[in-house]
């Protein structure tokens, strides 16, 4: 339904109304109003019933790319429908060619995993730097992968960074992670930055990835980047190890054979403070 229909819907309406000479509409114009505010993206009260699949789909062959996108979805975890990777595929492109990023995201995905479409890196690399030049955080984090990796693309380290930091900048915790590891290796072209690495892995380390808490942990404990701390170094494995990380168990282990008995209790402290919900 494009805006000139959705005029002279709303035309009909307002003479529905008018005709009624009552303040409400009539059932056939409330259902159908829901219908258009469904066909264009946006939500109605919570006691409207979900759009059905054939909505869905009428909306989607009408170009409405909110539809198509879903549909593509539907189809790519057989929500609904039976799974069909290749139908996924041809609604994710629909939506894409429109310029909608989550698509185009989708797309990126089907095309390095192969899903649906024979595997292809340049095509991945293609539709998620469309996603991402319109600030989708995880097609920026993918894209920053491919040129890390060097697949679909000429590896690019310096350009991994910069598509990994304008993920991190929005708080996508992997991309905070593999930035902190470009920095603290001094990967490519990219100077060693310890600092820099530091604050990268502090920030993924809220969120509670735990290959930052175990990083962190080992910069803390060396006194590289940050100030020797071999409490918060304690703490962080700890956390670490909470979840399953094998060498920050040891890490841990280690430290505390090397700590007097009142660091020791006082890291212990700390830790059983810092895993409490």
């Amino acid at each position: 339904m494009d805006w000139s229909e959705r005029e002279a819907f709303l035309d009909n309406v307002r003479q529905e109304k008018a005709e009624k000479g009552r303040g409400v509409f009539s059932n056939r114009a409330i259902v159908m109003a829901c219908m258009l505010l469904v066909l264009l993206g946006f939500q109605t009260a919570p006691a409207t019933e979900n759009p059905t699949m054939e909505q869905i789909r009428q909306a989607a062959e009408e170009g409405n790319v909110k539809a198509q996108y879903n549909l593509g979805l539907m189809y790519s975890k057989g929500q609904n429908v039976a799974q069909d990777l290749e139908l996924a595929n041809r609604w994710y492109r629909k939506a894409a060619e429109q310029g909608y990023p989550k698509a185009q995201y989708g797309l990126g995905l089907s095309y390095i995993q192969g899903r649906g479409v024979m595997q292809d890196g340049l095509e991945a690399a293609k539709w998620f730097r469309m996603a991402a030049e319109q600030g989708l955080d995880k097609a920026q984090y993918n894209l920053g992968l491919l040129y890390d990796r060097g697949q679909g693309v000429a590896q690019n380290v310096p350009r991994a960074a910069r598509w990994y930091r304008k993920a991190a900048d929005q708080g996508f915790v992997e991309a905070q992670y593999n930035l902190a590891v470009v920095y603290e290796r001094g990967r490519g072209n990219v100077d060693k930055d310890l600092g820099q690495a530091v604050k990268w892995y502090k920030k993924a380390a809220d969120q509670d990835f735990i290959k930052a808490l175990h990083n962190l942990g080992v910069l803390y404990a060396q006194g590289r980047g940050v100030t020797k701390n071999e409490i918060k170094a304690y703490t962080l494995f700890s956390q670490a190890a909470a979840q399953g990380h094998s060498r920050a168990k040891e890490n841990k282990e280690v430290l505390e054979k090397k700590m007097g008995e009142e660091k020791l209790n006082k890291a212990r402290k700390q830790a059983r403070q810092r895993q409490q919900p």
